[in-house]
């Protein structure tokens, strides 16, 4: 069925990431106005020629870039993606942020009444880029754009789940957005 909607941002942080160890926050947090999400994986592609034709070809997934489009970022949501201080009701920005790794997750309708679910599993948010614009004779609403870069964990070389609420023994929203799923993307299923 087709995806009708968006709704739900909500984040993580990724608080380690070794061959043995998996560790997110146990704070999933939401952002409030989810507008629009558009995640670009960067493809490479290599090909084999031989005897005048394509013989073989092999892709390799880079970076997964994210964009995405939010009703607005508080200053105290960006001090968390970013890195940044947040004191006082000022946000401070220098040039020694580091921004924390993050999962990134969301849900999308679809038409039939269910529900597209999806986690990216390792990723940071660049600095924002700010616009403005003066209001003029209609009123038009300014969003904060966000770009997010995506790759997959050192732990186990996974980079996102995806899950539709349509098929038969998928997680339920409440199974799939918690932090112990993030660790494995599997539910025990009760028959």
């Amino acid at each position: 069925m087709a995806i009708k909607g968006l709704r739900g941002f909500r984040y993580c942080k990724l608080t380690e990431d070794t061959e043995s160890t998996l560790t997110y926050d146990t704070a999933i947090k939401k952002l409030i106005g989810a507008k629009n999400i558009k995640i670009s994986p960067k493809v490479n592609t290599g090909e084999l020629y031989g005897d005048d034709q394509l013989l073989e070809t092999s892709v390799a997934i880079g970076a997964i870039e994210v964009e995405i489009d939010v009703a607005e970022l508080t200053l105290q949501e960006r001090a968390d993606l970013l890195g940044y201080k947040f004191e006082n009701g000022v946000l401070k920005e220098t040039k020694d942020f580091n921004p924390p790794f993050i999962a990134f997750g969301f849900e999308a309708p679809k038409s039939n009444g269910s529900t597209r679910m999806k986690w990216l599993l390792k990723g940071k948010a660049e600095p924002l880029e700010e616009e403005g614009k003066t209001q003029e004779d209609k009123v038009e609403f300014q969003t904060q754009k966000v770009k997010l870069k995506f790759m997959p964990r050192i732990n186990d070389g996974e980079s996102a789940y995806t899950s539709d609420t349509d098929v038969e023994n998928a997680p339920t929203a409440a199974q799939f957005f918690t932090t112990t799923f993030l660790k494995g993307g599997s539910i025990t299923v009760v028959k």
